[in-house]
Parts: C-alpha cells; structure tokens; sequence
C-alpha cells in the first residue's frame, strides 16, 4: 500500500446554521472555533417571495462570547436538519496491489430545530478496482455500492456527496484550492498510468477539467470519468458524449454529467474485446459504415441517426445525409430539410409502420431519388406524410401502394386516402352550374367530403371544416386551379334559395394559400369577378376586389 498524496483541511467553515425556510421561528447554531451549538430567535420580516426570515445573523457566542462578522466570518446556512456538515477533512489518495482509493475522513455535524447537534466521525471511499475492472463507492456507514451506468444516472444514489462542500468552504476557496487540485491531478496520474498497463496502449481523455463550484461536487465529473474507463478504456471523455448527444437531441436538453446517453450492456460488450464506439454503434443498431465510423470519433451519438441511415444501404447517400448543411432560413412552413439530424426528426422513422414505408418506397422509386425527393420538398410536407400515413389502417393502406403514381405526388395520395378513411366517400351535393372555364382557370365543385377535406390541406386553410354546410345545402365551396390543376383559391358561396327556379349564390369569402385574401393576386381576382358576373353571383366579402374585371 503506497499514499500517493495527502492533504488536510483544518477548519471548514466558522459557523454553521440551520433556519427552517418560509418560517424562520428559531435557529440553531454552531460555532465551530469553540465547538459549540446553541439555539435562539430574531427579529423576522416577511416577504411575499420567501415568507418571513430573520432580520440579522449578528450573534455572540454564548460559550466564548465571540462575536459573529457575517460579512467576514464563512457562514454555511441551510434549512436540512438531515444534512451532515464536515467541520474538518482529511484527503488521502492510497495505491493498493488491486485497487487505488480516494478516502475522506472528515468530523461531521448534525444540527436540529432544538438548538441541539450530534457529531462525529466519518469516512467516504471512492475505490477503482483493477483487479475486477469496477469502480464502487463506500458510503460513511460503510455501506459497498457498485457504480454502474444505472446507479450513476439516478440523481438519488450518493457518490461521494462530501465533495460538494467544497465549494462551499472558504478553507478551500482561500487557502487548500491549489493543493486539492494537486491531489486530485495525482489521482488522475497514477488511474492512468496503472489502467494503461493492464490495457497496454496508453489510456487518453480522462482528464476533464474541474471548478470548486461544480454541480454535483467538486471534481465530480472527472470521478465519473474515470469510473467508465476502468470499464471501457477506449471510451471518449463522457462530456464529449453529452455534447454530442445534445447536438443529435431534437429538443433543448440540461441536465448534469450523471446524465448517461448509453447503456450497462455496452460497457459489458467492451469487457468482452469490442471497442467502445464499436458497442455504442451495435447497440444502436447502426449501420457498419466506414463514414459513420470514422464520424464517431469526434461525435459518437450520430449513432441515434441510425434508424434513418438505415433506410439507406449506399454509402454516397449516407454521405450526402451526414455532410448536409443547409442555412435554416426565417420560413418553418416552406423550409426544407437542413442538416441530418433535421431529416431524421421529420422522417418519424421511431415507428416500425414509418420505416417500413420509407423502405417500401425506397424498392419502388430507388434510395437515390427517394433522397433527392426528401432533400426537396418543405419539411412540413414530409410531417404531413409521416402524420397521415401513421394513421391509416387497412384496406387504406394497400389503397396507398396499390396507387400508380409518381414519387412527387406520394404526399397527395396518402392525404386523398387519409381523408376517404376519416371521412369517407360521401358525396356532397351537385351544383354543376357553378362549374366553369375562364380565362385558363378551373372553377370546379368538389364531388366528395373526401376531395373537399384534401382541397383545404393542399391549399393549407380550413374549408375542410365547412363539410358539414355544405351537406346540408347552405354552403357551396368551389376550388378554382390552375391549367395544371394545382387549386390557387377557394370560394365560399351562400345559398340565398331559388328565384324564377334559378339558384341564387352570393360570394361571402374568397382565399388564396394559407387564408391570404383573393384581391392580392390580380390576375386570380380577375378571372374570379369575371366568373361571378357571368352567373350573376354578387360579392359580399372584402376579400375580393368587385371593381375588376
């Protein structure tokens, strides 16, 4: 057994206190250059944001008639009568034959609302085991826990707990702050240089940087480090992991270093020979791609892309995925996809149904066009296919693959089929008089709740809502396209009733793409009053300029 390094804290802090919160009705304190506890009450004020709290923390010790300078004296001041104090520390690195250990030995205080303490005498051993290749933490009762991946990320296991006073004390903030760096740094040294020689390569990545106010406690993410090295040498530092994983995470993460992205069972597969990127890609299920592969080294959670990359066999698309990098832009609805991790989100490929359409139409139209299509199209259209084709169940859905058609219009076919399944094929009521050419435009009357319910996705408004007027004959929607037959506007009609057998029709509301009124496009606006003229139907609506034609 060899003691690598050393070092002792005499005095933590000078007082202790203890004041229950939004209450304030007593306090007790210790201070500790005499050793004594003793309780008492203040004047309190109250504050709407922390109810009441005691006005001063001004004392005299009535043991040694000291006098408290809050201002100069260390106060450490919690409302946890459960929380155990060290009043003095003791560090000791020790190098064992199968183990190397980091020991704290520290006088511990307790102090409850009595104006009462209990103290005593207290040891915390982190041990690395080279013999076993485990890492366990030995609590102050003497109690063995094993530090798996598992026991890490639950924020309730204790690791070392101790070290957060630290940067709590001005004992380490003014004086003992260099020499625990110290001891720590021979820590890190001598884990090295002995997980190196039983590896035979030399060991990289297991420092990490280290600050006295670090969450969780000081040098607490280097322990956790070091505590999945003894298991997995190869393994990157565990904030270049979170950092990746953030990068690849949808949505905005915050979290601590316990929180792990990866499993036990990879580190037991890196027990057994494979390397530790090796395991994180087979766990994941990713492709063996040599670019995926060589990503990793630098950002090892690309491999939570791997059920997209999945859906492509050839390396060149998974290149073309992986290196894309588009500018965003200011416009959700018409921006398309601009990076992997973008594609990955709107794919929805989580789902087995999803991924297996993706494949179906990648065997249908080739993985090369299928890329080329999704790297085209707006985002939202690609959500749009994802969402609907998600939800129909069936017969529908061998209606979708049973439907000829080219890739561009995939989108328009699930949306026509999610419709007939939601809404049927009910037939709205014929108004063929209403139904025109003019000027290159279609005025045409949708035959089916089904064709009413795709004209307003398709022109991202909501006449699909108004199928229920115009079942019952007091509404009449019309879609007006183009010589493509792309719809470029929808008309809301009234029916005012019949007039010398005539139906009468009065324009209550006219809409371009997304609710945008008809008069800002002249040449549409036009053709609609030269429509509406020439069967007598009057405008009423300001979406529309009357006095055009």
């Amino acid at each position: 057994m060899e003691t690598v390094s050393s070092l002792y804290i005499r005095k933590m802090f000078d007082s202790i206190i203890i004041e229950k919160h939004y209450d304030s009705a007593y306090t007790t304190i210790h201070h500790c250059d005499c050793n004594h506890t003793f309780g008492g009450t203040w004047n309190r004020k109250y504050s709407m944001g922390c109810g009441y709290y005691t006005g001063a923390k001004y004392y005299v010790c009535p043991n040694c008639g000291t006098r408290s300078e809050p201002y100069v004296h260390k106060v450490i001041l919690t409302c946890d009568d459960e929380e155990l104090f060290p009043k003095e520390m003791f560090f000791e690195v020790v190098n064992c034959k199968d183990f190397l250990d980091l020991r704290i030995k520290y006088k511990g205080i307790q102090l409850f609302w009595d104006g009462t303490s209990e103290d005593g005498s207290y040891k915390e051993v982190l041990r690395f085991d080279f013999k076993a290749r485990k890492a366990f933490y030995i609590d102050e009762d003497k109690r063995k826990h094993e530090l798996t991946v598992d026991y890490i990320r639950e924020d309730d296991n204790p690791i070392m707990p101790i070290l957060k006073y630290i940067g709590k004390s001005y004992a380490v903030h003014g004086v003992n702050k260099e020499h625990l760096a110290k001891l720590f740094k021979s820590l890190r040294l001598t884990f090295e240089k002995r997980l190196s020689e039983q590896c035979g390569y030399k060991v990289k990545d297991v420092y990490i940087p280290h600050s006295i106010s670090e969450y969780g406690g000081y040098g607490i993410s280097m322990l956790v480090n070091m505590i999945l090295k003894l298991r997995a040498p190869d393994m990157p530092a565990v904030t270049k992991i979170i950092k990746s994983n953030i990068k690849w995470t949808p949505r905005y993460w915050m979290g601590s270093i316990r929180d792990l992205h990866f499993d036990d069972s990879i580190l037991t597969m890196t027990k057994k020979g494979t390397g530790f990127l090796e395991a994180l890609r087979i766990y994941h299920r990713a492709p063996d791609s040599k670019l995926l592969r060589s990503i990793m080294v630098n950002d090892p959670m690309i491999v939570k892309l791997s059920d997209m990359l999945n859906v492509f066999k050839d390396e060149n698309n998974r290149r073309t995925i992986l290196t894309l990098n588009r500018d965003k832009g200011f416009d959700d609805v018409s921006a398309k996809i601009i990076n992997a991790a973008h594609l990955d989100e709107n794919m929805g490929v989580r789902s087995q149904k999803i991924f297996n359409m993706w494949i179906g139409l990648s065997k249908r139209y080739g993985e090369r066009n299928l890329l080329r299509y999704l790297l085209n199209v707006t985002a939202s259209d690609i959500r749009d296919i994802v969402n609907m084709y998600s939800q129909i169940n069936g017969k529908y859905i061998a209606q979708v693959w049973n439907t000829d058609c080219k890739l561009k219009d995939f989108h328009d076919v699930v949306v026509n089929i999610y419709n007939k399944q939601e809404y049927g094929d009910v037939m709205l009521p014929d108004v063929p008089q209403l139904q025109a050419d003019v000027n290159g435009m279609h005025f045409m009357v949708p035959r089916t709740a089904a064709e009413l319910m795709t004209a307003g996705k398709r022109l991202k408004n909501c006449v699909g809502s108004y199928r229920d007027r115009v079942m019952k004959g007091t509404t009449a929607i019309v879609l007006v396209t183009d010589d493509a037959m792309k719809p470029v506007a929808c008309l809301e009609l009234a029916n005012k009733g019949k007039k010398k057998g005539r139906q009468i029709f009065d324009l209550v509301q006219a809409k371009l793409f997304a609710n945008e009124e008809l008069k800002k496009n002249a040449q549409i606006n036009s053709t609609v009053m030269q429509w509406a003229n020439q069967l007598q139907i009057e405008p009423h609506t300001i979406d529309v300029d009357a006095t055009v034609v």
